[in-house]
């Protein structure tokens, strides 16, 4: 338990979590800055994203596609910052930066210029990480 509290006051010092008083029960719960909904444009195929950094969020605090010409990723809620990285299908990096998602909600990547092929974006900060797969046709 006391590194369940610690985590949470360590989130909320950084700025990503925040204390919120449960009037009924009259105690402190934690939970995630909701930054609003972000959907992703139609033009985009949707990559499912898995990893611990989405466990105990939203079903869509973080939105990723691909088309063949970009990736879009939309944060609806706050993550502090996030490395966003993609992978060809070889492993090598091909894209990377690091975006402040209390302050930039939405990432367009263009992918004009890369080959086609299977690629992996990988998400990742200090509390965990999250990838998904897509391919460029």
């Amino acid at each position: 338990m006391k590194k369940k509290i610690l985590l949470l006051a360590s989130l909320c010092a950084i700025g990503i979590c925040t204390w919120e008083a449960k009037a009924e029960k009259f105690e402190k719960a934690p939970y995630c800055i909701y930054l609003g909904d972000i959907n992703m444009p139609n033009e985009f195929d949707k990559i499912d994203l898995r990893g611990d950094l989405l466990m105990n969020v939203g079903p869509n605090a973080i939105v990723a596609g691909a088309s063949d010409d970009a990736v879009y990723i939309g944060f609806n809620q706050s993550f502090g910052n996030v490395d966003i990285s993609i992978y060809n299908g070889m492993g090598g990096l091909v894209y990377n930066t690091v975006v402040n998602t209390n302050v930039q909600q939405v990432v367009i990547i263009p992918f004009t210029s890369a080959a086609n092929g299977s690629y992996i974006v990988e998400l990742s900060n200090a509390f965990g990480y999250a990838d998904g797969d897509f391919d460029k046709n």
